[in-house]
């Protein structure tokens, strides 16, 4: 459905989509600082890189999820309508941001390796339904009361670099040792269209210096691709895996 039709204006539909961009970015990064724990956490070398793990994806939920979950709650709460429907969104925004907290916190409090990757799963399932339900529900909602101005309902980034300082405190690559086999899987095709770049460059962003991902798709990725050299020069390596006629395979690796 057009964006336009799901707000009050076209500035309000402009913030719809960036909003709703930001959102896909955040499901990307968190799908790989997932993999990325799973990986150290399973890992016999793992070693300090799996509390590293840990750290990074509690870090990004408290400086990226949280506060977008949390500006949604308080939103619908400050607007204080007493429509049925809007209060049926305030309460779904709230449920949301309360799990959100629930599933960071729990994960923040592990200690073994196996109990994390439990935790990962859960704050990962917590984010991808707190995703959809924003993307579809909560979003719109917000952007059809003329009384609100979504632009300013959503908190300012700060967690851009909280993924980049995330080494092991060893040092030397974070890729948890070189003959580590495998990269954690991104399958493009289960991504909706016009979220899947901003997804893809979420993840991206999620990887520190050694890691990656494998990047599979039905099509050659050139768009994207151009994409990555226009916003991270030089910032990643690509070669291909597997290449077509019927699937593509990537490998991206964070330089």
């Amino acid at each position: 459905m057009n964006n336009l039709v799901l707000a009050s204006s076209s500035t309000e539909a402009a913030s719809l989509e960036d909003a709703r961009t930001r959102l896909a970015e955040a499901a990307g990064t968190v799908h790989t600082l997932g993999s990325n724990l799973v990986r150290s956490a399973t890992n016999p070398a793992g070693g300090e890189l799996v509390e590293a793990d840990q750290g990074a994806l509690v870090d990004f939920a408290e400086k990226e999820l949280l506060p977008l979950a949390a500006a949604f709650a308080d939103a619908f709460q400050n607007a204080k309508h007493t429509d049925d429907s809007f209060k049926i969104m305030a309460s779904l925004a709230a449920t949301h941001s309360t799990r959100l907290v629930a599933a960071t916190k729990e994960l923040e409090v592990q200690e073994s390796g196996v109990t994390m990757v439990h935790a990962s799963g859960r704050l990962q399932e917590a984010m991808g339904i707190f995703v959809e339900m924003a993307s579809e529900l909560i979003l719109p909602a917000l952007a059809q009361n003329g009384a609100l101005t979504l632009s300013a309902i959503l908190p300012a980034r700060t967690a851009a670099a909280a993924t980049e300082s995330q080494v092991p405190a060893s040092g030397g690559c974070a890729c948890g040792g070189h003959d580590e086999p495998g990269l954690s899987e991104l399958d493009t095709r289960v991504i909706p269209h016009a979220i899947r770049h901003a997804t893809i460059f979420g993840a991206l962003e999620g990887l520190t210096t050694g890691r990656g991902i494998l990047l599979v798709a039905n099509h050659n990725p050139l768009p994207l691709l151009a994409q990555l050299e226009q916003r991270s020069a030089g910032k990643f390596t690509v070669n291909y895996v597997e290449d077509g006629p019927e699937l593509w395979k990537l490998s991206m690796i964070r330089n």
